[in-house]
C-alpha cells in the first residue's frame, strides 16, 4: 500500500508540470475529434444505408421484373408471377 500512496504523490507532482498540462489538452483534442469522427461516420452511414433502400432497390426490383419478361419471351422459362 506504501508503494500505491508513493506513485500517487508522483503522479500529483507530474499533474500540474506545464508540459503536462498541454499533454492533456492535446489529448482531450485528439478524443474529442475521434468521438465527433466516429459520430459521423456513422451518420453517414446511415445516409448511404437509406438511399439505397429508397433509391437502388427499387431500380433492382424493376431490372429482375425486365429480365424475367425477357425470358418469358424468349421461351426460356415459365411466366413469371406480376404481383398487382
Amino acid at each position: 500500500m506504501l508503494a500505491m500512496a508513493g506513485l500517487k504523490d508522483r503522479l500529483l507532482a507530474v499533474w500540474d508540470k506545464p508540459h503536462a498540462k498541454k499533454l492533456r489538452r492535446v489529448v482531450h483534442h485528439v478524443v474529442r475529434g475521434a468521438k465527433k469522427f466516429a459520430i459521423g461516420s456513422g451518420n453517414a452511414a446511415w445516409v448511404v444505408g437509406t438511399t439505397m433502400l429508397v433509391m437502388v432497390m427499387p431500380l433492382v426490383f424493376e431490372i429482375d421484373r425486365e429480365q424475367q419478361l425477357i425470358e418469358y419471351e424468349g421461351g426460356m422459362a415459365p411466366p413469371p408471377i406480376v404481383m398487382k
